[in-house]
């Protein structure tokens, strides 16, 4: 046992002395800077360059194995040759702007065979993009703020809820610029992001739809005014108001009120495009148990008007729609338009009535 101790010992020694003759396990690829900003510069200058050197600190040869960007944008090369100890190589990296306008942000692996093994680099900097690419991502004018959308679709939303969609901006200007909504209806609230854009990137417009402050139904169409620098420019919105029938139990569905109209079709017959408005009929009946509510009736089409003679319609009992036409601001050969009966039928919400005539001379 003394034996096998003694011998162990030596073992041990003999492998601190090994450890303690080998060299240190230093940095030796070297970056002094990993971070290289381009600031803003226009698209149609092309492709833009940069360079990060690389120090062997070490005291044995360097090789650079790889340096790998993260999109094809971003284009890095360096040499394949040893790097002398003390020696310094540079990795140059290319980023190609083509229709790519706003802010960028890249990622260069770089892999040596020295330590440490990789090493992140980053770029970035503001694409100011030329007009076309704009143009083309960003078609819709308004100065130095150009859009990608003429209006702000909002989509539907339940009654109830809340609901956010975001729309896209750009500043092609070579100034900040300022934007802001300083008009806009008592159910929106748009905010642009940032509220000052620096020369050549995105504007977010970010829009709160509260459907409690709307006081409609349905289609509602209406506007923001966003002022952008020193100009003002109104953006039309549509939103789609629904009611909110996912909580009924089955027994209030079960005398949910039913609404029944007398006709799915008016018919006005000939009507002189030159005259006076004309006006026809038809009942809307409640078929159902519960209290029927029309919650709006209306058309998206020129010259359409209805009334109704009340809005609660108790069981079994009817009223009556009187819609006008103005030929004057129709269009098209024949009168052919369509109007929406919005109630509280949660089978039939919404019902479309059609209204259809031939106009004369």
């Amino acid at each position: 046992m003394p034996n096998f101790v003694t011998g162990m010992k030596k073992i041990l020694l003999a492998a601190l002395a090994c450890a303690a003759a080998l060299p240190g396990l230093a940095q030796t690829a070297h970056f002094p800077v990993t971070e290289y900003k381009f600031g803003a510069f226009n698209e149609d200058a092309g492709a833009v360059e940069c360079s990060f050197a690389l120090v062997n600190t070490g005291d044995k040869p360097l090789t650079i194995l790889s340096a790998r960007a993260t999109c094809g944008c971003t284009t890095p090369r360096f040499p394949h040759k040893a790097i002398a100890p003390g020696d310094t190589a540079y990795i140059t990296v290319s980023y190609d702007p083509q229709e790519r306008p706003g802010r960028f942000s890249k990622q260069i692996y770089v892999e040596t065979d020295g330590e440490p093994r990789k090493t992140k680099l980053d770029i970035s900097g503001t694409v100011i993009g030329s007009g076309t690419t704009v143009a083309r991502r960003y078609p819709v004018d308004f100065g130095p703020l150009k859009l990608a959308h003429p209006g702000m679709m909002l989509g539907e939303v339940v009654k109830g809820r809340f609901k956010t969609v975001y729309f896209e901006g750009y500043n092609r200007s070579a100034d900040s610029l300022a934007v802001k909504a300083v008009k806009q209806p008592a159910y929106l609230e748009v905010i642009a992001t940032p509220p000052v854009a620096p020369p050549g990137e995105q504007v977010s417009f970010v829009a709160y739809v509260n459907s409690d402050k709307c006081p409609l139904y349905g289609l509602v169409e209406d506007s923001v005014t966003i002022s952008a620098g020193d100009r003002i420019f109104t953006l039309p919105t549509t939103v789609i108001v629904k009611e909110d029938f996912s909580k009924m139990s089955p027994d209030k569905m079960a005398k949910a009120p039913i609404a029944t109209p007398s006709t799915q079709t008016v018919e006005y017959g000939r009507v002189d495009r030159r005259g006076a408005p004309v006006t026809a009929s038809f009942t809307l009946a409640n078929s159902g148990k519960d209290n029927l509510i029309v919650r709006r009736i209306y058309s998206g089409d020129p010259g359409v008007t209805a009334t109704i003679d009340k809005t609660t319609i108790k069981k079994g009992q009817s009223a009556t729609v009187l819609v006008t036409v103005d030929p004057s601001v129709q269009t098209g050969g024949l009168l052919n338009s369509r109007l929406s009966v919005i109630t509280n039928d949660p089978l039939h919400a919404v019902q479309t009535i059609r209204l259809v005539g031939e106009w004369t001379e």
